[in-house]
């Protein structure tokens, strides 16, 4: 086992839930949609947020192509479950935050959908480059809250 390979996507994953929890904390204290925002969070948008980041980690930690966990697809088929939760919850109250949102969705669903084929095939669950793609998309919705924060 080359052990450089096992920390890339662990450290990744310590950046994903990190910028989760700042974009938690920041969520509540956004401009002038503070309370419509705050109520969105409140009322089950944050648990929604924190799945969908816990969701990034997963697929960073199924890219890895050493060995072969009879657990992935399950794993993936839960990041299904809980992209199809987070889009029926309902659409963020800012435009831009949420374009962000449904394409962190969109990525999401699609990375997944590939991890379960790929799992069910004998293969690793996701690319490391699509899902980086994805935490792109995640980072952009979090940087767009912290945008709406700075400008309190």
């Amino acid at each position: 086992m080359n052990p450089s390979v096992r920390v890339r996507p662990a450290v990744r994953g310590v950046l994903v839930s990190a910028g989760a929890a700042l974009l938690l904390t920041t969520l509540a204290s956004c401009s002038d949609d503070k309370e419509t925002l705050e109520s969105w969070s409140e009322k089950g948008g944050q648990k929604h947020m924190t799945a969908i980041a816990k969701d990034v980690t997963t697929l960073i930690q199924v890219s890895d192509p050493i060995g072969s966990d009879p657990t992935v697809a399950s794993q993936c088929s839960q990041v299904l479950d809980d992209v199809k939760a987070a889009r029926a919850y309902g659409e963020l109250p800012d435009d831009i935050a949420q374009t962000h949102w449904k394409e962190a969705l969109d990525r999401l669903d699609t990375a997944a959908s590939r991890c379960v084929r790929n799992a069910k095939a004998g293969k690793a669950g996701t690319s490391l480059t699509e899902v980086m793609d994805v935490q792109s998309s995640f980072h952009g919705f979090a940087q767009r809250i912290e945008d709406l924060r700075s400008q309190s």
